[in-house]
């Protein structure tokens, strides 16, 4: 616990509080009877092995990586010799397939989400692939009617039961990019109607585009539980609403736009990320690339 205090500064709001709980749960009251010099890796083994089956692979990642945090915390003040989460099996994690909407059904739930308080969220993470905590962080300040331009500089996230506003995990997220003019007019339609809102006496302290009630910033899984249920009561196929960045993306690639511009338009930290993301749609142009010189090159006699 006092590794992770220390350690906090590196951390972000959400991965500390999700430390904290982890270690409060699991790691002390498993570990915590051992000497730091006493502990052993069949002491890790042992606690990566009983939380199989419990939890999910990627859950007991986080707990190895806490746990391997600390020791090479350790190491390094010279208080063990060895990191023995090094010498600990981890659990294979299956590679996450992302699900996503074609153009068709991306065009379908444009369609759908007409004349409904879930059309400019949609629009945004669809149109200009914005993570939930982008959209929700967005405030009015950050869009540029004149240029046509939206900047992501803020994020919502919990916080001991409170959602709060902060900046993006990475400088890369921080970014400003082109929007579409059917975005530009439905931003200005619900500025519009925020305004009207505000002379009836409707607060919005944080100059946002999306509030709740009392004009605070709204929680990423109500959004995401909202939509679950739209798709649900409009007999559409179900996905995530984090699943229309990765169909814009998807779409994006599609289109033939460049991997380094798609890599920025979405805040990735670089190039490699998208690839590695969306190696799905790259293989299909691969193949696609390969008929083009089949009928390009080899067929002209």
């Amino acid at each position: 616990m006092d590794f992770l205090e220390k350690h906090k500064i590196n951390l972000s709001i959400t991965t500390y509080n999700c430390y904290l709980r982890i270690c409060k749960k699991y790691i002390i009251p498993k570990l915590g009877n051992h000497k730091l010099e006493d502990l052993k890796p069949i002491h890790i083994q042992n606690y990566v092995d009983d939380l199989v089956g419990i939890l999910s692979p990627q859950t007991i990642k986080i707990h190895i990586n806490i746990l391997n945090l600390a020791m090479k915390k350790a190491y390094r003040l010279r208080l063990i010799r060895e990191n023995i989460v090094d010498c600990v099996e981890t659990p294979r994690i299956r590679k996450f397939k992302n699900n996503i909407y074609d153009k068709d059904n991306m065009v379908k739930l444009l369609k759908t989400c007409e004349n409904t308080p879930l059309k400019l969220p949609i629009y945004l993470a669809s149109g200009l692939g914005l993570r939930i905590s982008e959209i929700l962080g967005l405030t009015w300040d950050n869009i540029d009617f004149n240029e046509n331009t939206i900047t992501i500089d803020k994020i919502t996230v919990r916080n001991e039961g409170k959602v709060i506003l902060k900046e993006p995990k990475t400088e890369s997220s921080e970014r400003t990019i082109s929007v579409p003019i059917e975005v530009i007019s439905l931003l200005k339609e619900h500025k519009k109607k925020q305004l009207e809102a505000k002379l009836k006496g409707i607060k919005n302290p944080f100059n946002l585009l999306f509030y709740d009630k009392n004009g605070q910033p709204i929680a990423q899984d109500v959004l995401s539980k909202k939509f679950s249920k739209f798709l649900c009561e409009n007999n559409l196929e179900h996905i995530r609403f984090h699943d229309l960045r990765h169909s814009h993306v998807t779409l994006l690639i599609n289109s033939k736009v460049p991997i380094k511009v798609i890599s920025e338009r979405v805040g990735h930290s670089n190039i490699n990320t998208t690839l590695n993301i969306y190696a799905h749609a790259l293989k299909n142009m691969d193949v696609e690339a390969s008929e083009k010189i089949s009928e390009n090159l080899f067929k002209l006699g």
